[in-house]
Parts: C-alpha cells; structure tokens; sequence
C-alpha cells in the first residue's frame, strides 16, 4: 500500500513492526527466530519492543554485517535475521540466501570465506 508521500515501504521482519509471542509469554521477533526478548508476564509488550536490547539492535542496520551491511536496501530489505542466525549463529550476520551483490560491495577472497551448511547443501 503505497502512502501520500510515495516512498518505498519498510519491510516487516525479524523486530522491525512484527514479534511473535509464545504460549509461556516470552515474546521472539518472529516465530523462527528463537531469541527472546523478554515475556509478557512480567514486563508490558510495549516495553519489550521498544526497549529490548534483541529488538533495538533488530532495529539498528549499522549493526548489520557482511552484504546486509553495505547493501543500499538495507532500511527497507534488512534480510532475514531468522536465517542469518540459524546458518550462523549470529543474527546480524549477512543474509545466507541473498544473491543480490550490492554496488561497491568486494566479495571476500575464497580464502577468507568459510564454508555454512548452506553452501553445503547447495552443493558450492
């Protein structure tokens, strides 16, 4: 849905205008990513979005790495943090499925980069 000013509209994903709540309260920034950032029972939901170190540092694409980090769609793509972090274990690492090289962006020499399971099951 476009809005009066015409800009691009902002991805939801991972943090950024979505969270997932579990059955025991504890709240995640989308169902397939199991960080949590605190539980209803104890805290207001209001609260942990706002102020959760999880969804701050969700929030905050300088933090992001590789590609992601240097890609000009970063604010409105972002990647997906739910699979950077199941291939990597580290949520603000690059989007693993991405084919998208961003403009100025060097890829590592294969020397420097590492093997993840994805790869593997891609057969690189």
């Amino acid at each position: 849905m476009a809005d009066s000013i015409g800009r691009a509209p902002r991805g939801l994903n991972d943090g950024k205008g979505f969270l997932f709540i579990s059955h025991a309260g504890e709240i995640f920034p989308s169902g397939f990513l199991p960080l949590t950032a605190g539980n209803i029972c104890r805290q207001p939901l209001a609260s942990i979005y706002r102020d959760s170190p999880l969804f701050r540092s969700l929030r905050d694409t300088a933090q992001l790495e590789g590609k992601c980090g240097h890609c000009e769609f970063k604010e409105i793509c972002g990647g997906s943090r739910a699979r950077a972090y199941a291939l990597t274990g580290d949520p603000m690492a690059e989007e693993p499925c991405c084919s998208y090289i961003p403009k100025g962006y060097v890829i590592p020499s294969p020397a420097v980069r590492t093997a993840t399971t994805l790869h593997v099951l891609q057969g690189a």
